[in-house]
């Protein structure tokens, strides 16, 4: 019970982030213009540092890429099932590609890991998750992901060369790189000037829920849910129940141990993750789309969480 309530209590407060950005937005202080804006700190600040400094900062062992690795793989089955469910039900390009990551990505980090600190009493557990969740989502999210969200709404199915270039380009790839290489170095964080550098990275990092939830509720706009209500379904479907059920099949496949299966199977059954949304927008694709198929997974992961925790 009291992983359930705490799941409930994450999702109120992304919930109630959100809702706190209609209202700025009603009252005027924001509008939908603004939208650009915080889709660009979330891409171009927020996200950046706060995937340096984390990878910065791991000691990743080789028996946890096992589980990495099923993380990836189940992530990358997802996309390329939503891909076939999304041409089936006749979506354009930028549908398409909001389909494709909102049904795909989840909100491992955010959720996940209230969950998971809830969950295990041994404070490791929680630093497997973060080795998970940021090497076995984070990578495929900032390189695939936004390759996804460049190619189907900058480039409307237009050229891959150019999209992967445009990739290559951005904050997001570089600082990955970086923070793979200084994780290499093992430096010690602890010696000036290292510690004032990690102390703003790591402010920078955390204004992310808030740029992210504000850049949701500006995205958000009334969808008829008679429209809208196939797509739901398929991407609940994918991302709430193929994934962590393909996850399952593949850890018990490769023998993981019961803290690493527990582990991965706490985050592939996490609803969409609000970063797929933002991406979505930032880079042209149908970000209302996107928003709306958030908030209706995270109402259904209510009903389908515990039910894939009875595994």
């Amino acid at each position: 019970m009291s992983l359930y309530l705490s799941l409930i209590q994450a999702m109120i407060v992304i919930l109630g982030l959100v809702f706190v950005g209609l209202i700025l937005k009603r009252r005027g202080v924001i509008s939908p213009d603004d939208r650009v804006i915080f889709g660009r700190l979330t891409t171009d600040l927020a996200l950046p540092a706060l995937i340096f400094v984390t990878l910065a900062r791991q000691n990743i062992q080789e028996g946890e890429l096992a589980a990495v690795w099923i993380m990836a793989v189940s992530l990358l089955s997802c996309m390329a099932l939503a891909w076939i469910v999304g041409r089936a039900l006749g979506l354009l390009a930028g549908q398409l590609g909001a389909f494709i990551l909102v049904a795909s990505f989840g909100s491992s980090s955010t959720l996940g890991y209230a969950l998971i600190s809830q969950t295990f009493t041994d404070p490791a557990a929680l630093g497997e998750a973060v080795i998970i969740s940021e090497l076995g989502v984070g990578i495929p999210i900032f390189t695939v992901g936004v390759a996804v969200a460049i190619y189907f709404g900058q480039g409307r199915g237009g050229s891959i060369q150019s999209s992967f270039k445009a990739f290559l380009k951005s904050p997001i790839f570089i600082s990955l790189i970086l923070g793979l290489a200084v994780a290499l170095l093992h430096l010690n964080w602890g010696e000036f000037p290292l510690t004032i550098l990690t102390r703003i990275l790591d402010l920078l990092g955390g204004t992310l829920a808030i740029f992210v939830s504000l850049a949701v509720a500006l995205m958000l706009r009334p969808i008829p849910f008679r429209s809208l209500a196939p797509l739901i379904l398929a991407a609940a479907a994918i991302k709430l129940l193929a994934k962590p059920l393909l996850a399952f099949a593949l850890a018990r496949a490769e023998l993981l141990d019961p803290l690493d299966m527990e582990i991965l199977l706490i985050e592939t059954a996490m609803p969409s993750g609000t970063v797929a949304a933002v991406l979505a927008d930032r880079y042209g694709c149908d970000g209302g789309l996107a928003s709306a198929l958030l908030i209706a997974t995270f109402a259904v992961s209510l009903i389908t969480i515990p039910l894939i925790m009875l595994l």
